[in-house]
Formats: structure tokens, C-alpha cells, sequence
């Protein structure tokens, strides 16, 4: 007896071509572009580069805006996209046994493997993104920020500052003195020190991770006790923003800024010595 003979290609080999049209219509583009270009989060710009490759496809990286709704967004649009195509395969799906495995077996491994990628895309992107600052850098409850400012004079510094938790999202604690600052000589400022808050944005970027071995309940305590003081003193040269950030950070009262402007004074006056 002769054997069956399988029903002609031409359906199933369509319905592979649906898929594939499906999948590079453009939307999957749009909307990983968009999910790109509206995030500084580091793992969600590399699943969307990975997911573009999956389908030999170019995105939009350039960022716009920061922006979690669009995310979001974007993510349903996909979700639905990917699962009109799955669709599509279960269709491949019953009728590819009454076809020849010569027309059908490369395709359908190479499809299967393709949606299932994509899947998993999808689902690693459905995650709150991380909160960063300009420079891409994950902010963190605890960490040790700063954002530049300029003085009277013009002259640029680093203002300090530490990431706290609330109920709306990260807050920025900071020390600063405000009208009631004296000038004391061309050197010296000082006046009362205030401690106050900010919604964080990405302008303050990270100087220092706060370290595994600290955890954020020390630096909550030295924030609470600080604020118990009643008569705290601000001063430029020995207690400033960045002195008591570093202190509530890690316990060590330094000013960075200020021991490099006096290392640089004092290899600016040899070199003219």
C-alpha cells in the first residue's frame, strides 16, 4: 500500500508569513522605542535592545522623557500584539501535522523559539523601572547625593544631600542655610542650619552607593537625631551641606569639595612659588 500523502504546504507555509507580518508591522517597533526612549533603567534598555534583535529590527533609543505610564503603556500594547501572533501559531499548531516536516520543521522550531523569546521579553519588562539620575545611575534609599549649584559669585559647587524613603517616593534630606548667613571675611560664611526635604529628581546624582555593611536604620537615627538639635551651625569651612551629609551617611563629617580646592590652592601657589 502506498503511504498518505500529506495536504500541499501553501496554508501552513501562510500562516508562518501572517506571523512574521504580524510581528514587523511596526508596532512591536513603535512600542519598544517608546518603552526606550522614556526610561533610564539600565536591565530595561538592554531586554528592549535584546527584543529588538530577536526580530532583526532597529529602535529608538534617544531618550525623551522620563516616564512609568508610558511604560506601561507600551507593555499592554506588546502583551496584546505577541498574543494575537501566539494565536496564529495555534493555528500552525493543528493543521502542521497534515503537512510535510521537509516545509514545516525549520520554520516552526525557528517561530516557536522567536515567540517564546519575545514572551519572556515581555515579561522581564513588566517590572516597576528603577528610579535614576541623569547619568543612568539606580538610586537607592540611603545613598549619598548632590546636585550643582551655583553661588552669589558664580561659582559652581556641589550642593549634598541623602536619599530617604516616603510614602510618594524617594525624598532628598539636605543641610542649608538661607538669609540668615553672615559674611564673616572672604573666606568664612556660617549662620543657622536647616534640615530639609525634596522630592528627588534625576539632577541629583549619585557620588556614593550607600555600602552593604550600613544599613539605612544608622543613617535614619543620625537624620532624626539631627534634627533634634535646636541651634545647629552652618558653616562653609567646617560644617557645610556635604559635612553633614557625609555625616549621616557614614558617620564621617568630610568635605570632599573643600580638601580639593585647598589641594589644588596650595599646588596652584608652588607652581608660582
Amino acid at each position: 500500500m502506498g503511504r498518505k500523502s500529506k495536504s500541499p504546504p501553501g496554508k501552513v507555509l501562510r500562516l508562518f508569513a501572517d506571523i512574521q507580518d504580524h510581528l514587523h508591522n511596526g508596532t512591536i517597533r513603535h512600542e519598544l522605542s517608546q518603552i526606550a526612549r522614556h526610561t533610564r533603567d539600565r536591565e530595561i534598555l538592554d531586554i528592549c535592545n535584546r527584543a529588538a534583535n530577536c526580530l532583526e529590527i532597529e529602535i529608538d533609543t534617544t531618550l525623551h522623557s522620563v516616564n512609568t505610564d508610558q511604560h506601561f503603556r507600551s507593555l499592554h500594547t506588546l502583551v496584546n500584539h505577541i498574543k494575537k501572533a501566539k494565536e496564529i501559531f495555534d493555528c500552525i499548531i493543528v493543521v502542521i501535522p497534515e503537512c510535510n516536516s521537509y516545509w514545516t520543521e525549520a520554520l516552526f522550531k525557528a517561530t516557536e523559539n522567536q515567540l517564546m523569546l519575545l514572551s519572556n521579553y515581555c515579561a522581564l519588562l513588566d517590572k516597576i523601572p528603577d528610579i535614576t539620575d541623569i547619568n543612568g545611575e539606580t538610586i537607592q534609599i540611603g545613598d549619598l547625593v548632590a546636585i550643582k549649584c551655583q553661588d552669589e559669585q558664580g561659582r559652581y559647587y556641589e550642593h549634598y544631600g541623602v536619599v530617604i524613603p516616603s510614602q510618594k517616593g524617594f525624598r532628598i534630606a539636605h543641610y542649608f542655610t538661607g538669609a540668615t548667613v553672615k559674611s564673616q571675611n572672604s573666606l568664612v560664611e556660617k549662620g543657622f542650619g536647616y534640615i530639609h526635604e525634596v522630592f528627588y529628581s534625576p539632577e541629583w546624582i549619585v557620588k556614593e552607593h550607600l555600602p552593604d555593611s550600613i544599613p539605612f536604620s544608622q543613617v535614619e537615627k543620625r537624620i532624626k537625631e539631627s534634627r533634634k538639635e535646636e541651634r545647629r551651625v552652618w558653616n562653609k569651612l567646617t560644617y557645610n551641606c556635604e559635612h553633614w551629609a557625609r555625616h549621616m551617611f557614614n558617620n564621617d563629617p568630610r568635605c570632599i569639595q573643600l580638601e580639593e580646592f585647598r589641594k589644588n590652592g596650595e599646588s596652584n601657589s608652588k607652581s608660582h612659588g
